[in-house]
């Protein structure tokens, strides 16, 4: 027989997820607040009813609710969460909390268009500049990038602008060349496609997809399993779907949690895309 998973257990997993999506205790409080409110439910702010109401929700029933009540209350000293006046009601994140809440959170992309060829970034940055070559290093992850070797770097998307702007700003020293080829050419022994789902890890994020599913199983999607996918989406390229392999199983995913996130969508929160 499987063993029952414990409160503490679950509490851990809960919170390794949402550690996977947010960086603070702030940003995890505004989504708290966001998530129920798109619930509809009515509520107070003091724990206990919430939890009456939802001792379903495996993040709610496990979490340790003064963590959030702290990150909820300096969320408000800041503007970013409105206390209303109605009783039993759930405070409401305010325009700002949603801006900064809809800068951290990840967004399955529906749409993704491509001009059908893969870009190359090589860079010749003198050793003596590590420092240029560090900055360089993080921004070219940072605009979805991979690294094919050192100093070559693959994007399905063309680099060219936003790194002129960027060199220009940081005056980085160097050269730094941007090349393209087709969809249809090769590199070596892989083909475009083989190529990239080497290089940008595609095997292992759908091994994550795939266990997000097995782990959910027949249930409905709570908040937990919301996380989870969440945490997959941040560290997912957002290729484009002509690049994905058949057995690709992110978009299978997406459309399971698809409507829950469109409620949030619905309160002014970026959740789709």
């Amino acid at each position: 027989m499987k063993k029952k998973s414990s409160p503490k257990d679950i509490s851990e997993m809960v919170l390794g997820a949402a550690e996977g999506v947010f960086g603070t205790v702030i940003d995890l409080s505004l989504w708290y607040v966001a998530y129920f409110a798109s619930l509809g439910l009515p509520q107070s702010d003091s724990g206990a009813y919430w939890r009456a109401q939802n001792n379903a929700d495996s993040f709610l029933y496990s979490v340790n609710y003064d963590v959030i009540k702290r990150g909820i209350a300096e969320a408000r000293r800041r503007g970013l969460v409105e206390k209303v006046s109605k009783k039993n009601a759930a405070p409401q994140i305010s325009s700002q909390g949603e801006k900064r809440l809809n800068s951290v959170l990840p967004i399955y992309k529906e749409k993704r268009p491509w001009d059908g060829r893969l870009h190359l970034v090589t860079y010749d940055v003198p050793e003596v500049k590590r420092k240029d070559r560090k900055i360089l290093y993080r921004f070219l992850k940072k605009i979805g990038c991979a690294r094919l070797q050192d100093s070559l770097w693959m994007t399905p998307h063309n680099p060219k602008e936003i790194l002129i702007s960027f060199v220009n700003e940081h005056a980085l020293s160097g050269m730094i060349i941007v090349s393209d080829i087709g969809k249809d050419g090769s590199i070596g022994d892989d083909d475009v496609h083989a190529l990239v789902v080497r290089v940008f890890g595609i095997e292992e994020l759908n091994a994550r997809y795939s266990s997000w599913f097995k782990i959910l199983g027949n249930k409905t999607i709570d908040q937990m399993a919301l996380l989870r996918f969440l945490s997959i989406v941040k560290d997912d390229p957002q290729l484009p779907f002509e690049l994905l392999p058949s057995w690709w199983k992110g978009d299978d995913a997406y459309n399971k949690v698809k409507n829950q996130l469109r409620k949030l969508s619905s309160r002014g929160l970026s959740a789709t895309g």
